[in-house]
Parts: C-alpha cells; sequence; structure tokens
C-alpha cells in the first residue's frame, strides 16, 4: 500500500544518510590524520636538522635549512589530496571547511615568508616572524580543525602551540634571547602536541570505523 511505501522508503532514508555519516566520520578522520602526521614528521625531523646542524656549526646559514619543510610538504600533501580524492568521491561540507582552514594556514605561510624574504634584501632579518607563525597560526589552525571534527588531541595541541607562541613573544619583547639550545626543542614539542599524536589517534579511530 501506499503507506507501507511511505514507510520503506522513510526508513530507507534514515538508513542511507546514517550510512552517509559513518563513511564522512571514516572519510574524513583518515585523510585528516594522514596529513597531519606527513606535517607533523616532517616539521619535527627538519627541526632536528637545524638542531644539531646549528650545535654543531653555530652559523646562522642552518637556518636555510627551514625551507625544507615547504618543499616537501606542499608536493607530498598534493599527492596526499590527489589519492584521498581518488579514493573518495563524495566532498562534504565538513571537508571544504578543513581544507579551508589549512588553506588559509599555507597561505599566510607564503605570505609571512614573503616578507621575510623582502626586508631581509634591505639588510634586516625578521625571520622570528616565521617562528611566531610556526606555533601560534599552526596552533589555531589545529584547534579549529579540532573543534570541526571534535577531536580533543587537536583542540589541546593547537592551544598548547598557541601559548607557546604566546610565551616566545613575551621573551621577544622582554629582551630576553631565544637560545637554540631551548627554543628548538620548544617547537618539535608543540609540533608533536598539534600534529603528530593526533594525527595517530585521528588514524587509530578511522581503522576502528572500517
Amino acid at each position: 500500500t501506499a503507506m507501507e511505501e511511505k514507510k520503506l522508503t522513510e526508513k530507507e532514508s534514515l538508513e542511507l544518510i546514517a550510512e552517509m555519516i559513518r563513511n564522512t566520520k571514516s572519510k574524513l578522520e583518515l585523510g585528516d590524520g594522514n596529513i597531519l602526521l606527513l606535517w607533523g614528521y616532517l616539521s619535527v625531523g627538519v627541526a632536528a636538522m637545524v638542531y644539531f646542524a646549528g650545535m654543531l656549526t653555530h652559523s646562522v646559514y642552518t637556518n636555510w635549512i627551514w625551507l625544507l619543510i615547504p618543499l616537501i610538504g606542499f608536493p607530498a600533501m598534493k599527492y596526499l589530496d590527489r589519492k584521498k580524492t581518488s579514493e573518495y568521491s563524495a566532498s562534504t561540507y565538513v571537508d571544504k571547511i578543513s581544507a579551508g582552514i589549512w588553506k588559509m594556514v599555507g597561505g599566510l605561510a607564503f605570505a609571512g615568508m614573503a616578507l621575510c624574504v623582502g626586508f631581509m634584501l634591505f639588510g634586516y632579518n625578521v625571520w622570528i616572524l616565521m617562528f611566531m607563525y610556526a606555533f601560534v597560526i599552526v596552533g589555531f589552525g589545529a584547534a579549529v580543525q579540532g573543534v570541526v571534527i571534535r577531536e580533543g588531541s587537536l583542540i589541546f595541541g593547537g592551544i598548547f602551540g598557541i601559548l607557546a607562541g604566546g610565551f616566545v613573544v613575551c621573551c621577544v619583547m622582554s629582551g630576553i634571547p631565544l637560545r637554540h639550545v631551548w627554543v628548538i626543542p620548544l617547537y618539535m614539542f608543540c609540533f608533536l602536541l598539534m600534529t603528530v599524536i593526533p594525527g595517530h589517534i585521528i588514524n587509530r579511530k578511522a581503522k576502528r570505523l572500517c
């Protein structure tokens, strides 16, 4: 009868919506976990290279090693994005929000680097700006991403990164020197909290849903 067909249609619709929610959650968490791990391990690894190179040579030119992060990271991220798109054809509103967050973070990175290079051409060293970016902007992006996908480890890591950035800013404003021996380990610790640990947690949750 028409009434039975209506009930069946409603039931099928609810099941379809529930399945879409499950698939979306699994897709989002798995993709975000891999991208977080990419940037996290890359940032920590490059920071370790800068740390040990600086301790051995005591040269300011070791800071050029930081450029490995965008040079390796952005092509690798594009590869992961293509892989994610090939595995999942549908893109949800939450996916678009998440992509928008990290596009803004990436855009600010390029803008900050352009400012630093511009000032460097006139003999001014303002590369501390990128250090602030790494703590505050990346931390903010991680915290907002955590709110979007409801992941507490991302929120905690992001807030910790922002507070660490605030601490570094206070040191600069107070004339306290940013010693190589502690500021780079702080950077590495923040990226472990903001990206690596949440990335593993997110992927572990995604595997449970599969």
